[in-house]
């Protein structure tokens, strides 16, 4: 087993990281450690790469990983962090914005689930467990529901800065 104590970088904040990446790559030594978003939060966490490599994380308590986060680089093997793609509702606002009645409705529905979200050119998302949370948020939501469009789709969900929450 491999053991790991710390994150070297991130291959989308650092252009060095990235070029290193794409090389390795381009020698089939990349490997990838695949992690739902929420263990992302764990400190310790034992998994296997793409290729094999097994892995045991023990990093400083309060450590939060992230999509693209290096975790071995040198000359044989390059590991990063892949998060999972996961069920994210998207809505989007229509009408409610000369509506604050119906922003607050919104927010305040959203809110009492506790869920992360992103906000992002009048699109609200939000991961979901399972495909009929999408009928909740619907009868929630009826009394707006005219000024929205929701949708279901699989995406790497990251949660805006600041907006991290504990999930039910």
């Amino acid at each position: 087993m491999l053991t790991i104590i710390s994150v070297i970088g991130n291959i989308f904040d650092d252009k060095k990281l990235m070029t290193k990446f794409k090389q390795m790559e381009s020698k089939k030594r990349c490997e990838r450690l695949k992690i739902a978003r929420l263990e992302l939060e764990r400190s310790r966490i034992r998994k296997k790469t793409d290729l094999g490599t097994d892995i045991g994380l023990i990093l400083d308590s309060g450590t939060r990983l992230h999509h693209g986060d290096v975790i071995v680089s040198n000359l044989k093997k390059f590991i990063i962090i892949e998060q999972l793609p996961e069920k994210v509702i998207s809505i989007r606002i229509k009408k409610l914005k000369k509506n604050p009645t119906g922003l607050v409705t919104l927010g305040h529905i959203i809110g009492n689930r506790h869920k992360p979200i992103v906000i992002s050119d009048d699109v609200l998302y939000f991961p979901i467990q399972a495909y009929s949370e999408v009928e909740i948020f619907k009868k929630l939501l009826v009394g707006v529901m005219n000024n929205l469009e929701i949708e279901v789709g699989e995406q790497i969900f990251q949660p805006q800065h600041g907006m991290y929450m504990h999930e039910h």
